[in-house]
């Protein structure tokens, strides 16, 4: 191979890798989701990253309890997330090629915590080896 036909061939391969790196971002930037209810009255949009761009509540969505409406608004959400984050591995199939399998997870959300409280999905343990409680609590008096 000349140097010109291998500096062809480089050019060639760099081109591709570019129209492949403006479609990965095309596609990545438009992974996010928008899920609606069954009955039409909530809609909620989320960005690829899973934050939460648009919510629409309907005013006959407001007739019921808060915590009903708030339940149902929180599952639209996670539904949303589960498809941003489906859109997002997708994205990536493209430029993995053969170790596409590898992407291949269950992509969930964590639900809500069965205390009504936030479920972080790591068990919170104390870290600094010094027993319960935090090193910025004390019984002691306060010296000045």
């Amino acid at each position: 191979m000349t140097p010109d036909e291998w500096l062809k061939d480089f050019e060639s391969k760099v081109a591709g890798m570019q129209r492949e790196a403006a479609s990965f971002r095309r596609n990545l930037e438009s992974a996010g989701e928008t899920v609606t209810s069954e009955d039409g009255k909530l809609t909620v949009s989320v960005a690829p990253n899973g934050a939460l761009l648009d919510l629409t509540i309907d005013d006959a969505a407001v007739s019921g309890k808060g915590a009903e409406l708030a339940a149902k608004i929180l599952a639209l959400v996670r539904t949303a997330r589960e498809g941003a984050a489906t859109h997002v591995v997708d994205s990536f199939r493209p430029l993995v090629g053969g170790a596409a399998d590898e992407l291949d997870t269950d992509v969930s959300v964590p639900g809500p915590a069965a205390d009504g409280g936030r479920e972080s999905g790591f068990e919170e343990e104390d870290e600094d080896g010094f027993g319960e409680g935090s090193i910025f609590e004390s019984d002691s008096p306060t010296v000045r």
